[in-house]
């Protein structure tokens, strides 16, 4: 949620004067991206090398030029961002963990964003461009939430300045890791979780089950009074003598404080060396981060403050520096620290495997146009008109998945809630229902159908079938969980399973009447033929339109073509169409250069029920080839450059002939 232009201003007790709040961006079901929450620029900043180090997020959060990082783990949070023009105030008690970093904006826009690149659609505005201050606030959620609540507030900074922790409730440095896993190695280490009873349930029996994997240096097992261990009783053993595992009761249990690894046996030169860098990674890594920064704001940074600047023990601070030296986060500058850049990567030769000549490689010919179009690359929907490009619409989201042709025009299901409706006479408008981001469709192209998934602390779907020219839509009820997938649309019912699993239930639901089971472990139904194909334990079978079940091979993913008669498969090296029709499955070279990847939205796509088309790429542009299944005979077209980039084709309406 944004909030509207304008602003609110407020006394602020602390300043004694007015503060205006600019703007709210709020995401209560924010899910990071490898435990990073991300905040960026609205636009893709140049110049980010300055404060582009090897740190990332630190214990709660960094920022630099046009990001900032905030430490999150993996489940769900709730994040709010807010933009004052003077800094607000905040009751630290409040709040777990509150640190404050100078930002720099380019655009004066920020939004919510993953690590591997992207952002949310919602922006919010700064205000201004250039330095700012981010104030990074972070409590655990309530009683039954997942994650963390955040409270990030940007306001204009007239300097730099240097990032400050204004609270800490969790520790910044973590105990030193034992280090018995690299002295005894997993296989040892996996006896005692499972002794400890971590993982699956096992029979009293997996004791005597011999060790896998090498077993431990035979010199510290004599130190620890045992032989190297050869079964998973061994192990446990060895594990106890450590001190790693206790005895509780007739069972284990894994020690809250095992002894050092290094102070209780005496190691090799190497693996004591190792063990050591381990036990430092392990209790330095995340306040090293909150040191490289403070590093790269400062260029140089004075240390002596470091203790207060980034509470914690002034007794860590000269082993948190050793450890941000070594591993090349910062370096001494005089009587202060400099951050050091990001590293490139070195260059690695890679063997290039042998790849066998191709013995055939289709040609082709210049063909037609798409048929029903193509999505390009700006969201624009073109078609052919007289043989000439004509841009229809255009779609907004930033996501486009896959593009339907309808009665109506061409429906394109995009990220963020319902997809667009782009009429044959250029207008257009939102869906009346959120369809998913792989809808089925009817064979007629009237009936729309999908489930609508919403993933967050409560997660939940929603099937709905959606009727194109009237715009009415049915819905079964929301169910808690996310397992429902449409199959398709035939005589307006719609066919959907309960799940992703092999032998998943299957329901045929008739608006009006109670969804009705039919065959389990349907994976794809044609909406032309009524046709199925059954995936489970005990095989892959065809269900013809009357119920017979027939065995099919299961060597490869077959899928049924239009129609429901005729199988293919596809085979990535060397690019080949596999097809069964009863007899011998038959090989089919394809062109290179062919996509084969079934990934939406430029996955392979049935133009008639005899004409399958493929994306490839060729200087530059992207082009179509188009095979036609009774000749043989493979053209292309290669797109216009108002396509774009990584345009998708319109998937048309099947009939049969």
């Amino acid at each position: 949620m944004v909030a509207p232009a304008g602003g609110t201003t407020y006394r602020d007790a602390r300043y004694g004067r007015g503060v205006t709040l600019l703007g709210i961006l709020e995401d209560d079901e924010y899910l990071p991206e490898y435990g990073t929450l991300v905040v960026r620029d609205r636009y893709a900043a140049d110049g980010l090398e300055p404060l582009a180090t090897e740190a990332l997020s630190g214990t709660v959060a960094t920022a630099g030029d046009g990001w900032v990082h905030g430490h999150a783990g993996d489940p769900f949070q709730s994040v709010r961002l807010e933009a004052h023009d003077a800094p607000p105030s905040v009751v630290l008690e409040d709040w777990e963990d509150v640190v404050e970093s100078p930002f720099h904006s380019r655009s004066g826009r920020v939004s919510l964003g993953f690590l591997t690149g992207g952002e949310h659609d919602e922006t919010l505005e700064l205000g201004r461009r250039g330095m700012f201050r981010v104030r990074v606030a972070r409590r655990a959620a309530a009683a039954g939430e997942e994650g963390d609540v955040w409270l990030i507030q940007f306001w204009p900074g007239a300097g730099p300045g240097l990032p400050r922790w204004l609270r800490r409730t969790r520790p910044a440095l973590f105990p030193a890791d034992p280090g018995w896993r690299q002295v005894l190695g997993y296989p040892v280490m996996s006896a005692g979780w499972t002794a400890a009873g971590y993982g699956p349930p096992r029979p009293d029996s997996w004791l005597d089950e011999p060790l896998q994997g090498d077993p431990p240096d035979a010199a510290i097992c004599a130190q620890l009074g045992l032989e190297p261990p050869v079964s998973q009783r061994d192990a446990v053993a060895l594990l106890v003598a450590a001190g790693v595992l206790l005895t509780d009761g007739d069972g284990y249990r894994l020690a809250d404080h095992p002894p050092l690894a290094a102070e209780r046996v005496a190691l090799p030169e190497g693996l004591a060396a190792q063990v050591a860098r381990t036990a430092a990674s392990a209790r330095y890594t995340w306040a090293a981060a909150d040191l490289a920064s403070v590093a790269a704001w400062g260029d140089p940074a004075p240390v002596d403050d470091l203790a207060d600047r980034l509470l914690v023990a002034p007794d860590d601070v000269a082993g948190l520096l050793d450890f941000a030296v070594s591993d090349h986060l910062v370096h001494r500058v005089g009587t202060g620290i400099a951050a050091l850049p990001r590293r490139r990567p070195e260059p690695v030769s890679v063997p290039v495997p042998a790849v066998p000549t191709r013995p055939e490689n289709p040609a082709t010919i210049p063909g037609a146009p798409p048929r029903a179009g193509v999505i390009g690359g700006n969201g624009e929907v073109i078609v052919w008109r007289e043989g000439e490009p004509v841009v229809l619409g255009r779609v907004p989201d930033q996501y486009r998945y896959r593009a339907h042709e309808t009665p109506e025009g061409i429906v394109v299901v995009t990220s963020g809630g319902p997809g667009m409706l782009v009429r044959w006479d250029g207008t257009s408008e939102r869906l009346p229902v959120d369809l998913g981001i792989n809808p089925v469709r009817s064979a007629d192209g009237r009936f729309l159908a999908g489930v609508e998934h919403h993933v967050g602390r409560h997660s939940w779907d929603r099937p709905h079938l959606l009727d194109i020219t009237t715009g009415e839509v049915v819905s079964l009820p929301r169910t808690d969980e996310l397992t429902r997938r449409a199959l398709a649309v035939i005589d307006g019912a719609l066919f959907y399973a309960d799940g992703f699993h092999t032998g998943s239930r299957t329901f045929r639901w008739l608006p009006g009447a109670d969804p009705e089971p039919v065959a389990a472990g349907l994976r794809q139904i044609d909406p032309l033929s009524g046709a199925a194909l059954e995936r489970g334990a005990g095989g892959v079978f065809r269900h013809d339109p009357a119920g017979a079940r027939t065995p099919l091979p299961s060597d490869r993913q077959y899928e049924l073509a239009p129609g429901g008669e005729l199988l293919y498969a596809f085979q990535y090296a060397p690019p080949s169409v596999w097809l069964f029709d009863g007899g011998e499955p038959e090989e089919h070279p394809l062109p290179e250069g062919c996509d084969l990847s079934t990934a939406i939205p430029s996955a392979p796509f049935w133009e008639t029920p005899t004409t399958l088309v493929f994306t490839g790429e060729r200087g530059g542009r992207s082009r179509l080839v188009r095979w036609d299944l009774r000749s043989g005979r493979f053209d292309h077209f290669d797109l216009p450059a108002v396509a774009g980039y990584r345009p998708f084709a319109v998937q048309p309406i099947l009939r049969l002939s």
